[in-house]
């Protein structure tokens, strides 16, 4: 059972580390998405990455066109999405890196040069207290990009602009309940040790 293996916390961010992915590797089952996206026992992995540049982060709107009707509608700080079963051919921490690259050219595309500078993994967002949170955890990642030429590929499920911190603050009250935990438990703490907020 994955609280075996992290802290519980009913809603908020659970920092954490390789080695705790590492186990979860090692220890996990893949599933059929559909019999456990109504179901407690089970906690579907996510990775949820923050792409920023020098203060900046790219937030997404989710549009109608996306799978999960929970989150139509919704402002998000976070990309990326569910893992598949033997596509990064490694049991460790790597395994998690490898399916958000994946995602992150399945949603995303950079041009003009831009390319990631640095995939930072921060730890774990739980929330236990809506429906769609009881059965997803999410891996938060910060990805640090070179600069601003990121586009989104299905512009049918997506849009995507880049948004400084104080216009960040001002989306806040619309931001889906993950990205919350995100602003409150990881970028503004950031932020304020850079001297924001």
């Amino acid at each position: 059972m994955l609280w075996n293996l992290l802290k519980y916390k009913e809603q908020g961010l659970i920092h954490g580390s390789c080695d705790q992915l590492d186990l979860i590797v090692q220890k996990g089952v893949f599933r059929n998405r559909k019999e456990l996206e109504y179901d407690p026992l089970f906690k579907q992995i996510i990775s949820y990455a923050v792409i920023s540049n020098k203060g900046s982060y790219f937030l997404f709107t989710r549009k109608q066109g996306q799978a999960e009707k929970r989150l139509h509608n919704k402002i998000s700080l976070g990309v990326g999405g569910h893992m598949n079963p033997g596509s990064s051919g490694t049991m460790s921490a790597q395994f998690f890196t490898n399916e958000l690259k994946r995602e992150l050219k399945e949603e995303l595309r950079f041009e003009n040069g831009c390319h990631t500078d640095k995939i930072e993994f921060i730890g774990f967002i739980n929330d236990d207290t809506i429906p769609v949170g009881r059965v997803h955890i999410g891996l938060l990642y910060d990805i640090h990009v070179s600069g601003k030429e990121v586009y989104i590929n299905e512009p049918d499920k997506m849009s995507g602009e880049w948004i400084d911190k104080d216009g960040l603050v001002r989306q806040y009250e619309f931001l889906e309940t993950w990205s919350g935990i995100v602003f409150d438990s990881y970028l503004k703490l950031r932020e304020w040790e850079n001297g924001g907020y």
